[in-house]
């Protein structure tokens, strides 16, 4: 299986979390030469991992919300919360008119 380069895929090491993590710790430590050397990774492996996760702006984590979902989000919420609002007053009214009809029958 060879892709577009012309390099096999099935030789390319894929790497944890964990791993990348640690390696961009120990990069900020050691500088990023010496800790891909260290490491037996290539420089610019070494270099992306660093932007990605020293970076939050460049990629973010699938756990975080972007801002612009978090607008999204918000504006939901704001709609379901008027619904909701309206609701409860007419609830509230009922409520009034079936306790004065109950109060009246008994009289």
């Amino acid at each position: 299986m060879k892709s577009s380069n012309g390099k096999s895929k099935k030789n390319r090491r894929q790497y944890t979390d964990e791993f990348k993590k640690e390696a961009v710790r120990l990069s900020e430590e050691n500088g990023c030469k010496a800790t891909a050397a260290d490491l037996g990774i290539a420089e610019p492996t070494l270099s992306k991992w660093r932007k990605i996760y020293l970076d939050p702006k460049s990629s973010p984590s699938s756990n975080e919300p972007t801002y612009a979902d978090l607008l999204k989000e918000n504006r939901r919420l704001k709609k379901e919360m008027g619904y909701l609002k309206d609701i409860n007053e007419v609830l509230k009214k009922s409520t009034a008119i079936f306790s004065n009809d109950h109060l009246r029958g008994k009289k």
